[in-house]
């Protein structure tokens, strides 16, 4: 099994030493998870030691992968470009945390919310979500519908948006990320929704697994879930990288 979204550095609690990367591939041990990818936050890029990574990789029986997670802004593509190639990344995640430059899922600060009517809000996140998937930067696209974290859902139903949206990301190529997280947060579910999952499904659109752990106890958690899930919509494999190259691995 993987675990290719997660953060040892996190939000700066913690530097990149052999020791807090072995922390996190001892509990991927425990729990059967066979390649584990580390992939900072864009904003941390300057914490991330890749001495300390390859130190880690040969005192551990976990593959480990190098990558990151870019955070998608219009308008930031200089940026975006050279973050995506400053290291010999396995694989660059994409996602999308912001709508006009404000953060949607920040707990401390929901105004954004309050600002926007509730379905023009989905309209501008899926936007982007979109634009990230056919930008052609990432291999991967992160929790796709991050948008719903805090259970603010529209009246009116999104099902053309998401299904517009499905079909961006299939004909991107892009692999999908099934995250974990939201289990932990307000709207305790599975990044992307059953529905959304099954969109992608129906349209070939490949996957990875993730618990986006923040923290050494989090990795793999939410596997109990994320495992039954995308085996009930008929995924029978999830896609690894090395040097930006795919693979596939049976789930």
């Amino acid at each position: 099994m993987i675990d290719y979204h997660l953060h040892v550095v996190a939000h700066g609690d913690r530097p990149m030493t052999v020791e807090n990367i072995l922390a996190y591939c001892e509990v991927a041990q425990e729990r059967g998870v066979l390649q584990m990818g580390i992939t900072e936050h864009d904003r941390y890029l300057d914490e991330i030691d890749v001495a300390a990574f390859q130190e880690a990789r040969e005192k551990t029986d976990v593959e480990l992968r190098l990558g990151i997670e870019i955070d998608f802004v219009p308008g930031k593509e200089e940026r975006m470009d050279r973050d995506s190639t400053a290291l010999p990344y396995d694989y660059v995640i994409g996602s999308v945390h912001r709508v006009d430059g404000e953060e949607v899922d920040r707990v401390t600060d929901q105004t954004i919310y309050e600002k926007w009517d509730t379905y023009r809000l989905y309209e501008a996140y899926y936007a982007n979500v979109r634009e990230a998937a056919l930008c052609g930067r990432f291999d991967v696209l992160g929790h796709p519908d991050l948008i719903k974290i805090f259970r603010r859902f529209p009246q009116r139903d999104i099902t053309e948006m998401l299904e517009d949206t499905a079909d961006a990301v299939s004909k991107s190529g892009i692999v999908v990320d099934v995250n974990a997280a939201g289990l932990r947060k307000p709207v305790g579910e599975i990044y992307p929704s059953r529905k959304l999952l099954e969109m992608f499904h129906r349209r070939g659109v490949p996957i990875i697994l993730s618990s986006d752990a923040h923290a050494p106890d989090q990795v793999g958690m939410g596997y109990d879930r994320s495992l039954p899930l995308v085996r009930d919509v008929g995924y029978r494999e999830v896609v690894t990288f090395s040097e930006r190259e795919r693979s596939t691995l049976a789930l």
